[in-house]
């Protein structure tokens, strides 16, 4: 059951475990609290109940809007009573004047990002040292594959390769002779989309404007 010996209202100090946000503060309710009615589903299952929801923003300058009251009770949630910490009207400001001058960088740097990401697409559609490569990008690898092959055909003259499509997104890289391996996965480097991250322990995708012009393959095997 929640703890309700306290009443959770504007300025009250929470945090949680998730996305890494640690404490925040609430800064506008939504509709009236019934914390008494919240209750869970089962252990690991969730909680239902409540009818408030919370707008909160944290210190690390993220936001969380319309948080379920029931949800603010869950086990991934801490409510802080007053006496070990609370916001009042000046600090939420503070607060909240922060993390929108933060979102606003940051979305300046993603536009930024953004542009330049663009721009180098449309210098690779016209610059002439790629104007034997085949254009165009539908995730198959398809084009990804014709393009393997034309780049390998110049890079290693007089040796033969089977450049393959094994399932959607995939590809297998095979010579007929045995050559430095390196070179060849330098090649494939700049059409393969799938690399696995050790920070998060599990497989992303990743494209770059090459990929965006001369095709990619989430998978490609050599």
């Amino acid at each position: 059951m929640p703890d309700i010996r306290e009443p959770v209202t504007v300025g009250t100090k929470v945090s949680t475990t998730l996305y890494s946000r640690g404490v925040g503060y609430i800064y506008v309710i939504h509709g009236k609290a019934k914390p008494d009615t919240v209750r869970s589903l089962g252990r690991g299952v969730g909680q239902i109940g409540g009818s408030a929801s919370y707008d909160i923003v944290f210190a690390d300058a993220s936001y969380s809007l319309r948080l379920p009251e029931c949800i603010l009770h869950g086990v991934q949630w801490k409510i802080y009573p007053r006496a070990q910490g609370f916001a009042d009207t000046a600090m939420l400001a503070g607060l909240r004047a922060h993390a929108d001058a933060v979102q606003a960088e940051n979305e300046r740097i993603a536009a930024e990002e953004e542009a330049a990401f663009n721009a180098e697409i449309e210098a690779l559609r016209v610059d002439p040292a790629y104007a034997g490569l085949v254009q165009g990008d539908d995730g198959s690898g398809t084009v990804a594959a014709k393009n393997i092959r034309l780049l390998l055909k110049k890079a290693f003259p007089g040796i033969r390769f089977s450049v393959r499509k094994t399932d959607y997104g995939a590809l297998v890289v095979r010579s007929e002779v045995r050559i430095d391996r390196a070179e060849i996965e330098a090649i494939r480097e700049r059409f393969r989309s799938g690399c696995f991250n050790l920070e998060s322990d599990c497989h992303t995708d990743h494209y770059t404007p090459w990929m965006r012009v001369f095709g990619h393959a989430t998978y490609i095997s050599v």
